[in-house]
């Protein structure tokens, strides 16, 4: 049994150390933290450092997550907090290969490039089929879109375009209702982003997948 919790429930309680200990106590073999409180949600910034009083207070394995969006992220995070791992939540959106990519940068050290866009457009049109057959068309096409948001976010991001190109390919893509125009807008939409000079300053985005 694994157990996964925030800080405390707000500034006032944080509590995370404790609830460790009596979980361990209960039998729980692994516990995650993610660095804010309940009340906090995804404002601020997940504070790593104070994950370290739950891996002080516990003999079990403790995983640090919050805002784990880059190699460098992973690093900061498991020497402020002396994790033994690490967790991606949110820096995996639109970004399937990050998860992958990250493990394989803490075994070994090297630092991988994001895919080819043609690569991502596959993996997406492969998601994207997927969704629609687990759900069905009319509840797939609705579901599918934030997928397809964070998609084209993170392929807008590698390749340097302006927030307002960004918004344009988006609204083109999101509000068609047919699958066969949304899968045409998306190979359209990639091509044209295929196209684009990656950004100059591409290395210092957050995002390095």
């Amino acid at each position: 049994m694994t157990l996964k919790m925030r800080l405390g429930w707000d500034e006032r309680t944080r509590n995370a150390a404790e609830l460790a200990r009596r979980a361990e106590g209960a039998g729980v073999q692994l516990v995650t933290v993610h660095g804010r409180t309940r009340c906090q949600f995804y404002k601020g910034r997940a504070d790593w450092a104070a994950v370290r009083a739950v891996k002080d207070a516990v003999s079990v394995p403790v995983v640090v997550n919050g805002d784990i969006e880059s190699f460098d992220d992973a690093d900061i995070a498991l020497a402020a907090s002396g994790a033994d791992a690490v967790m991606v939540g949110r820096g995996a959106q639109g970004r399937p290969w990050f998860p992958g990519q990250l493990a394989r940068y803490l075994a070994s050290g090297q630092r991988e490039t994001p895919p080819p866009l043609r690569d991502q457009l596959t993996l997406l049109g492969t998601l994207y089929g997927e969704i629609l057959d687990h759900y069905g068309a009319d509840i797939g096409l609705r579901h599918a879109r934030k997928h397809l948001g964070w998609a084209l976010d993170a392929a807008a991001a590698i390749a340097g375009v302006s927030a307002d190109v960004l918004k344009a390919m988006r609204g083109r893509v999101l509000t068609a209702t047919d699958p066969a125009t949304v899968l045409q807008r998306l190979a359209e939409t990639f091509a044209m982003l295929a196209d684009t000079p990656p950004a100059p300053a591409f290395e210092t985005v957050r995002s390095p997948a």
